[in-house]
């Protein structure tokens, strides 16, 4: 069965975000160059080009598209804000932690793409702000104690990140325990 133009775009542009994915987890966003992501892919870095504008483009759709961002939105729309503040915390800490699991190439992009400026800083920061929304909601509900919930957000995703990075596992339920202790 013959693809449309639009299908053989989508697909073309799919087969090149998985090259880049490849290239990148491989030698590193820095040390990965636009030939690198056109070779993998058995195209020319023209045709590439008529995709992304930048190998900094290829990051950014990946970490945007294939990340742990549309997800955590999902959750966060899907959430039912009827459960305790670290119960919610912990599922969504669970699911941060699994994608990172599942996706090591990915994992691999986000870190050696770690000076998070431009692009990637945003889709960090919106990450982080979604849930230190989640946690500013708890707070004027009663439910949490009054805190800098940016701060809070960036420590619960920065230490799962770097203990799935190490290898190391962790117990996301004793993580929450640690920031937010339940009231006696």
């Amino acid at each position: 069965m013959s693809r449309t133009r639009s299908e053989q775009a989508v697909w073309r542009r799919e087969q090149l975000l998985d090259a880049a994915l490849r290239v990148f987890a491989d030698k590193g966003v820095d040390g990965a160059t636009v030939k690198d992501v056109a070779q993998a892919a058995g195209v020319t870095p023209g045709l590439l080009y008529r995709y992304f504008d930048s190998k900094e483009a290829m990051v950014e759709t990946l970490l945007s598209e294939r990340g742990f961002l549309p997800r955590l939105r999902e959750l966060r729309a899907g959430q039912d804000d009827s459960r305790p503040a670290p119960e919610v915390l912990a599922e969504l800490l669970e699911a941060f932690d699994r994608l990172l699991a599942d996706n090591a190439e990915l994992m691999a992009v986000f870190f050696s793409s770690a000076q998070a400026r431009g692009p990637l800083a945003t889709l960090v920061s919106e990450g982080q702000r979604l849930i230190g929304d989640f946690l500013l909601e708890r707070i004027d509900a009663g439910e949490l104690r009054p805190h800098d919930t940016i701060t809070a957000a960036r420590t619960l995703f920065a230490t799962v990140a770097v203990n799935r990075r190490l290898g190391t596992p962790i117990n996301i339920a004793a993580l929450v325990g640690l920031l937010f202790p339940e009231e006696g």
